[in-house]
């Protein structure tokens, strides 16, 4: 069913998403193809809006209705919950916002539901300042499922209500420039050329949109002059550290966002890009066209290695994991509706194959980077402790501070207490068993303090000794540094 009515178009979209599973924007995009830019801009604010606020929604559709509709009518309490939204985060005028959910009932062919509409909504207009919403339970109140809202305040204690905040707020679209065509300043001019408002962000060199806009819109998307790509990630290939001639897998490569950075900052590498999904390989495919670059595309399970590899190692490995997504839901507000807590142990899971399947397939000296858009530690740096605990060959390389807090052995982005998304990273190197890889790897088991820590209790003494850690590792490092180079000049000789 295409409905001609713009809100009616929205309700049904809100049913598939919240009802039937459906993901937002494979959803979204069929249905945005039949309208004009200004309705598509319209019902993308509407769909997006009620699938983030629904259950505060929910509790204003809850105190102005006498009983609750029939499941076969879902797509009517989808148009009710779309005109609470309009009335409640959106300019639109009470009276047009009425009486075009009440128009759009009838496109939906229910005009019996037109009387319905109008009472609630009219009822709910006229009792709204009274609406205490303080009185309202947690999960209304912040708009979150009561287990999401639980296990986050758990990991967070301190963060937990900024969290929850930066998750209903409007993402903010960034986009990452090819520096090999033009530069920031010169995009920054293209985009006011456009009417677009745009500034500079200082950590990542990207350039933030302060509005959204259709990727069709943007001067140069096309040819590859930018690509949109969250401010977090785009710190992601620079700490790859590539160089000529390496060798480099993207095990969870789809859509190639992180794929193509790498390859614009080094194209003279031999690049393997992996997904489990055709779909999405298609999408790796266009976006290396899109870029113009090159890679050799393998649709596989990574972790199944025997299926796919070809008994060569790699310089370089991304692993952008499967991940719960929790540090990303302001841009994906399905994620709400979709995950259960059960997920995130299956996901977990996933995780562990992947880490132990992919790090024998690194070369000595070779690096491992682990990123996930997610803020639970289960998925973060309980998983990379795991490793450099287990195995003797692996240690964390420091990361630089500004990419967020420290973990331990990787860093932390929160949303809403950092800028941009939830994200972690970490980063595994290979090595030789010199002495001071080994004092570097007993430094690194030993307990520490972690930044923003779902255990507030480790005492000053403990602070202290982990800072004192801290230092010793960092001067082990360029100790093992120095003996990396010094074994290269005898190997050399």
């Amino acid at each position: 069913m295409n409905p001609k009515n713009s809100r009616a178009a929205a309700a049904l979209a809100i049913e598939k998403v919240i009802y039937q599973g459906r993901q937002l924007n494979r959803t979204l995009d069929p249905v945005l193809q039949f309208w004009s830019a200004q309705d598509r801009r319209f019902i993308t604010e509407i769909v997006n809006g009620v699938v983030r606020w629904f259950w505060l929604l929910e509790a204003f559709a809850r105190g102005v209705m006498l009983k609750p509709l029939r499941k076969r009518d879902q797509d009517i309490y989808c148009l009710l919950l779309a005109g609470l939204y309009q009335l409640e985060f959106m300019r639109v005028p009470n009276y047009a916002g009425v009486s075009e959910s009440v128009n759009a009932a009838s496109a939906l062919g229910k005009s019996w539901a037109g009387g319905l509409i109008n009472a609630i909504l009219k009822k709910h207009s006229q009792s709204r300042q009274n609406l205490q919403l303080d009185r309202l339970d947690e999960s209304s109140r912040f708009a979150h499922p009561a287990w999401m809202i639980d296990r986050i305040r758990k990991e967070w204690p301190q963060h937990w209500e900024k969290i929850l905040r930066a998750n209903n707020e409007r993402p903010q679209m960034a986009l990452r420039v090819n520096l090999n065509r033009v530069s920031a300043s010169k995009m920054l001019q293209f985009l006011e050329e456009h009417h677009i408002r745009a500034q500079m962000d200082s950590n990542s060199g990207g350039i933030r949109l302060l509005q959204r806009v259709s990727v069709r819109n943007l001067p140069g998307f096309d040819q590859g002059w930018v690509s949109v790509q969250g401010i977090s990630s785009q710190r992601v290939a620079p700490l790859l550290d590539i160089q000529p001639g390496q060798r480099i897998l993207d095990a969870c490569a789809a859509p190639g966002g992180k794929m193509l950075h790498t390859l614009e900052l080094c194209s003279e590498i031999d690049l393997v890009a992996i997904d489990i999904d055709p779909s999405r390989c298609r999408l790796i495919h266009d976006t290396l066209s899109r870029g113009g670059q090159k890679a050799t595309i393998v649709c596989a399970d990574a972790a199944l290695t025997e299926n796919w590899w070809d008994g060569k190692y790699f310089d370089r490995i991304l692993i952008d994991a499967p991940c719960s997504a929790l540090g990303a839901v302001s841009k994906h507000p399905d994620i709400k509706h979709h995950r259960q807590p059960q997920d995130i142990n299956a996901v977990v899971k996933v995780q562990q194959q992947l880490l132990t399947n992919l790090l024998p397939l690194l070369k000595p000296e070779g690096k491992l980077l682990y990123t996930t858009c997610s803020i639970l530690a289960c998925e973060n740096e309980d998983q990379i402790r795991k490793v450099v605990t287990d195995d003797d060959e692996f240690i964390a390389e420091p990361l630089p501070a500004d990419l967020g807090g420290s973990t331990g052995n990787g860093r932390q982005r929160l949303q809403g207490v950092d800028a941009g998304e939830g994200f972690y990273c970490a980063c595994l190197v290979r090595a030789r068993q010199h002495v001071s890889w080994l004092l570097l790897k007993r430094c690194q088991a030993a307990p520490r303090f972690t930044f923003g820590s779902r255990d507030e209790t480790s005492s000053e003494p403990a602070m202290l000794w982990t800072l004192q850690n801290q230092r010793v590792a960092i001067i082990l490092w360029k100790i093992l540094s120095v003996e990396e180079e010094w074994c290269s000049a005898v190997r050399w000789h």
